[in-house]
């Protein structure tokens, strides 16, 4: 054994000198059942002395894994898509697995992913919003029997997992704390019409408005894209209107930030003119100046759970039919938002 020593051992290497053949040798390093305990043991003592670390083509010698997840976003910016790489990330890191991240940006199109399925063998993939809902890319995915796990989608696709929290239900809940708060006038700023929360969250906003008597009129109501800048143009047309609302929801914390930015451009004091809530519990909300009152959803944990389901469905798409998973959410009251007097 002192000869391999500092060299690049290979399986064959401590298959050989542990007295068991490669594919033991793969189901001990895999943590696979049915190997006795002293083979275990004889096989992780040589791989110790050899410092030996197994190739992707080795480990997958116990049975049909790659140990490769997929990851398919339409934008890598912003901080609700680093969370979700730093959840899958830090799933794969415990359980030994790959993660290769790629952008489908056009919808429909999904000649890329197919080119990309042809190189690739994932054991699974996550798909983001609104990946997650474009039909072209979860029919290439159907087509490849690829076990596939959906990031709050907005259509229904009941031969894969989904992982979301109750959007609607967040929105009603963060609606009502303003009107609790004494506010009437609340203006909301629509999301990416593309992503399916978007929906989920105005209507939220709408029945919870509803619910206390009060009106949703055109002028309360702008559109937005999840961005800064459609956040600071949404913001203009409800704060420059004759009867502006004392309180703006806007739909995600990158457009709440933007409400911030245009109300201090515009000479208003945020949360004495105006107050602000968002949703997400993004970076941005804890650095604005005010903090921004918001809604949190755990991303990170989100996207680990997505890892979590395709380990367990071992490479079977068919273990992820009707399989949804709905995380807790929670408001975290910052500055943003005041109680008005009666």
């Amino acid at each position: 054994m002192d000869d391999l020593k500092g060299k690049n051992a290979t399986i064959s290497d401590v298959a050989r000198l542990a007295g068991v053949s490669m594919k033991t040798v793969s189901r001990v390093l895999n943590n696979e059942k049915y190997v006795s305990e002293d083979k275990k043991e004889k096989v992780l003592a040589v791989a110790a002395e050899l410092n030996y670390r197994p190739s992707l083509q080795a480990r997958g010698l116990a049975g049909n894994r790659s140990f490769m997840i997929g990851l398919f976003v339409d934008d890598p910016s912003g901080d609700y898509i680093s969370k979700v790489q730093r959840g899958i990330l830090r799933r794969c890191e415990e359980a030994g697995c790959y993660l290769v991240v790629d952008v489908l940006r056009e919808r429909g199109n999904d000649a890329k992913l197919r080119q990309i399925l042809n190189s690739i063998r994932f054991d699974g993939v996550v798909l983001s919003s609104p990946v997650c809902d474009d039909v072209a890319v979860l029919d290439a995915l159907r087509e490849r029997s690829v076990p596939t796990v959906r990031i709050g989608p907005g259509v229904d696709a009941t031969d894969m997992a989904q992982i979301e929290i109750d959007d609607y239900k967040a929105a009603f809940e963060a609606t009502e704390f303003l009107i609790g708060q004494g506010h009437q006038r609340i203006g909301f700023i629509k999301g990416d019409p593309n992503h399916g929360c978007s929906l989920d969250r105005e209507q939220g906003y709408s029945k919870a408005m509803r619910a206390h008597g009060l009106t949703v009129s055109n002028d309360l109501v702008a559109p937005g894209m999840f961005s800064f800048d459609s956040g600071y143009t949404a913001a203009e047309k409800l704060l420059k209107s004759e009867s502006r609302p004392t309180a703006i929801f806007a739909s995600n914390d990158e457009m709440a930030a933007g409400v911030v930015a245009c109300a201090q451009a515009l000479g208003l004091r945020v949360p004495l003119d105006v107050s602000v809530m968002g949703f997400d519990d993004d970076f941005l909300a804890t650095i604005m100046s005010p903090a921004i009152t918001t809604v949190r959803q755990p991303i990170e944990d989100m996207a680990a759970g997505a890892v979590d389901l395709i380990l367990e469905a071992k490479g079977k798409s068919a273990a992820l039919e009707d399989k949804t998973v709905i995380f807790d959410y929670e408001l975290v009251k910052r500055k943003s938002v005041r109680k008005l007097s009666a």
